[in-house]
Order: C-alpha cells, then sequence, then structure tokens
C-alpha cells in the first residue's frame, strides 16, 4: 500500500495569528490619544483659546509628567507581582482605561467665562488625575506587547501592529482641532467637550479586544518565580547596560524631537498663515492624513527591514531618514508652498513611529537578556522603568517648548504682528532640534550589543536551560 505524504508545514508557534495582532494593535489607539492628543492640543486651547501664559502650561505639565513617570515604576511592580485568574495585565488594562475616558473629557470642561488663572488650575487637577488613570492601562498594556512572543522578529510584528492603529490618533488629534473650531458647534470650547468625551468612548471600545482575545505566553514562568521588590525591580533592569543604552538614546530623542515638533502649530499659525489658526489647523489635518497613509505603508517596511537587518541596523536606517525630514522642514514651512508639508511624512514616519517599533520590539529582548543573566523574567519592570524614563523626559518638552517660545520671543499680545527675529527663531528651533537628537542618537546606537546574532544565542541557552513557551 503506497505511503500517503502530506503538504501540511508545520505549526510556527511563534508567529500570532492575524486576530492577535489586531486585537492587541486596537489598544494603540488609545495609548497614543494619551500620549499625543492631550499634548497636541493642551497649548492650542489653553494657550491660544482660554488666554493662558504658555510657559505655565508648560510648567502644570510638566509637574503632571513627573507624576505620571513616578507611578509607573510603581504599576509595573505592582502589574508583575499579580496573581490573578484573570492574568497580572488584564484586569488593569481595563479599569484603567475606563478611568482614562472619565479624566480626559472632564479636562475640557472648564466652566465657561473662567479667567486665565482657574483655567490654569482646571487643567493642573484634571491633568494630574488623567495621568494616574493612564499609567494604570498604559504600564500593563506595554507590558502585554513583551509577553505574547518569543520569537526575535515577531516581537517587531507586535509592536508594528501597535502603532499602525496608533496612528490614527494623529488623525484625530490634529483634526479635533480643526472640527472644534467649525461651524458645526457654538464656539471652540464647545467642540473640545463633545470630542474629549467621543475620545473617552474611543478609549474604552478600543482597548477592550486586547484584554479579550490576547494572552500572557510567560504567565506561567512569572508565577512560579518569587515576588520581587520594587528595589529590586529597579536594580535589575538599571544592571542591564542594554537597557541603559537604550533609555539614554530614548529620553534624547523624546526631549530633541517632542520639545521642538510641538512649535510646527506656531510657525504654521503665524509665519506660513499670518496668525490664522484655523488655516493652520486645517493643514495640520491634512499633515495627519498624509502621515498614517505613510505609517501603513512604511511601517510594515520598517518590521520587515528589522527582520532582515537587525533591529539595530534598521534603527540607525530611521534616524538617518529623520535627519533628512528634519531639514526639509526648514523649508516645507514656507509660506510659499505650505502643502510640501504633505510629503515630510515619508521621511519623518520611520523616525518617529518607525522609531518606536523598533525600541519597543528591543525592550522584550531585553527581558530574554534579563532571565539568561538574573533567571528571573520582569517585563513590567522593563515596561515600567521605560516608560518613566520617556515620561520624566516627556515631562521637560512642555516646559521646554514653553520656554523656546519665550527665549524667541513669542507674544501671544502681538497676534499676528509677531517680531520677525521670534519667527525665524522658531523656524530654525523646529529644523535644528531633531536633526541634532537625530545626530547624537546615531552615536549613542554604536553601544547596544544585542544583536540578532546574539539574541539568537541567548534564546537557544533559554530554551535548554527551561523548555519553550
Amino acid at each position: 500500500m503506497p505511503v500517503q505524504r502530506t503538504s501540511a508545514k508545520p505549526v510556527d508557534r511563534d508567529r500570532l495569528t492575524i486576530g492577535e495582532l489586531v486585537a492587541y494593535g486596537t489598544g494603540g489607539l488609545p495609548f497614543q490619544l494619551g500620549v499625543d492628543s492631550f499634548k497636541t492640543l493642551v497649548n492650542p486651547i489653553f494657550n491660544i483659546v482660554l488666554g493662558v501664559n504658555p510657559a505655565a502650561i508648560g510648567a502644570v505639565m510638566m509637574i503632571a509628567r513627573i507624576w505620571d513617570a513616578i507611578l509607573d515604576p510603581l504599576m509595573g511592580w505592582i502589574s508583575d507581582n499579580t496573581r490573578s485568574r484573570w492574568g497580572r495585565r488584564k484586569p488593569y488594562i481595563l479599569g484603567g482605561a475606563l478611568l482614562s475616558a472619565v479624566f480626559f473629557a472632564a479636562i475640557w470642561f472648564v466652566p465657561r467665562g473662567a479667567a486665565p488663572g482657574f483655567a490654569l488650575g482646571w487643567l493642573a487637577v484634571t491633568a494630574l488625575l488623567f495621568y494616574a488613570a493612564f499609567t494604570v492601562f498604559c504600564v500593563p498594556y506595554l507590558t502585554l506587547a513583551l509577553e505574547m512572543t518569543p520569537s526575535y522578529s515577531e516581537r517587531t510584528r507586535v509592536t508594528a501592529a501597535r502603532t499602525l492603529f496608533g496612528s490614527f490618533a494623529i488623525f484625530i488629534a490634529t483634526w479635533s482641532l480643526s472640527v472644534a473650531q467649525s461651524g458645526v458647534f457654538s464656539d471652540t470650547m464647545t467642540g473640545m467637550r463633545v470630542i474629549g468625551v467621543a475620545t473617552g468612548i474611543c478609549f474604552i471600545l478600543m482597548a477592550l479586544p486586547s484584554v479579550v482575545v490576547t494572552r500572557e505566553r510567560y504567565l506561567h514562568l512569572a508565577s512560579k518565580q518569587p515576588k520581587q521588590s520594587l528595589r529590586d525591580a529597579f536594580r535589575g533592569t538599571f544592571g542591564n547596560r542594554d537597557f541603559r543604552v537604550l533609555m539614554g538614546l530614548t529620553a534624547l530623542f523624546v526631549i530633541g524631537t517632542q520639545t521642538f515638533n510641538a512649535l510646527g502649530i506656531y510657525v504654521n499659525t503665524y509665519h506660513v498663515f499670518g496668525g490664522d489658526l484655523k488655516k493652520a489647523a486645517y493643514l495640520g489635518g491634512l499633515v495627519a492624513t498624509s502621515t498614517i497613509i505613510a505609517v501603513w505603508i512604511l511601517i510594515p517596511l520598517v518590521a520587515r527591514g528589522s527582520g532582515i537587518l537587525g533591529k539595530d541596523r534598521m534603527l540607525r536606517v530611521c534616524l538617518s531618514l529623520g535627519t533628512v525630514g528634519g531639514i526639509g522642514q526648514w523649508f516645507a514651512f514656507d509660506p510659499r508652498w505650505p502643502m510640501a508639508q504633505l510629503a515630510l511624512p515619508v521621511f519623518l514616519v520611520p523616525a518617529s513611529a518607525g522609531f518606536w517599533v523598533i525600541v519597543n520590539s528591543m525592550k522584550a529582548d531585553m527581558c530574554d537578556a534579563e532571565e539568561h543573566r538574573s533567571g528571573i523574567r520582569r517585563e513590567g519592570a522593563y515596561a515600567a522603568v521605560s516608560s518613566w524614563i520617556q515620561k520624566f523626559a516627556a515631562s521637560f518638552t512642555f516646559s521646554l517648548s514653553g520656554l523656546v517660545l519665550v527665549l524667541v520671543g513669542f507674544d501671544q499680545a502681538r497676534g499676528a504682528d509677531q517680531a520677525p527675529g521670534a519667527l525665524l527663531g522658531l523656524r530654525i528651533a523646529l529644523a535644528m532640534g531633531p536633526v541634532c537628537a537625530y545626530a547624537v542618537g546615531l552615536f549613542i546606537l554604536r553601544q547596544y550589543s544585542l544583536s540578532s546574532e546574539r539574541m539568537a544565542v541567548i534564546r537557544a541557552e533559554l530554551e535548554a536551560r527551561r523548555s519553550t513557551v
């Protein structure tokens, strides 16, 4: 009797299904809304619309983000040491999304006719509440990505999925300002209240799939290890040299890009459009739309490139493209051809979204390296400490952006009649600040040692020690 042959391929247990990637990726929208939407809208609304001093806004936001950053390691430690029937991450993801929805909406319900001082106080209170709730959501959500697969390249697909869905946050944040000022609403603040509530609902609905569908693949390993103290969690993460290199690169990237990118709305409003915020907001929406298109085209290429070249080499490519895009901002923010800004995402998306896709995938590699070194898995600690450093750096960008506005001589009271030197200073800062950050980042990255070849060795030795997951 002839032997029947089968053409069935062996199951790749490392590879996640499309459903799992989509389920986790949808949570990227509320995550990115929490990161970008508030940051994008706070200055135009509280400074330009409500008349609050930009330096004061920056100071409040810096305090709020420091508060947020302080809570991150605590949340990571709590999540790592949680032992529940629902897992270590999912209960917090759901509860944090619910609270974030409530407090994000509250930010924009400033009482009508409030003086600038009262509006500043309202911002301070609601920002502190929102960022506390957001920490409960984002740290476990970020941690979940680190334990969905043991594959070096598959981890980048996970972070790419989060980035693809998170890209819509840019669209929502930038178009929100334009929609709020449209004739649909009686005034801008009414529009912002409606948008705030709608964004809150989005927080809840888009976080649910990651709670229901995904699984914590390393849960059984963690359940067998003793609970770690907060001090041990800190010492363990900072004992990893490659993690210190990656966090130095992250802090530089955040400060060097977010500080100066926040100036784009001012350059467009006062240099490109002569003080017309509506036109500037509309162009911002168009750029956000082109950015989403670029993200969905380029991020899969970045993920594939990191699998072929290795994450560290692909990250160098992304940073190099960022230097080109930064220089391009000098020429594109010009009243003669403002639509040239629509081409910038071709260079800036790999340098921004591509950066986070690769860096966040590298954090999962850190967890393997940590287990290889100490025998302990600390996904929550790595996610929390990295988020802490990122947010601590981001807290300074709010203050630094306001400081740059003051240093170049920007005066809100002068409206469209800004001093030429102020506008020139803003343009130089917008273009050259990120370029310097990308250039230094390329130098720092030379110290990173966890290549694809090294990670293959680490995985083989781990699986020989404790089998596969």
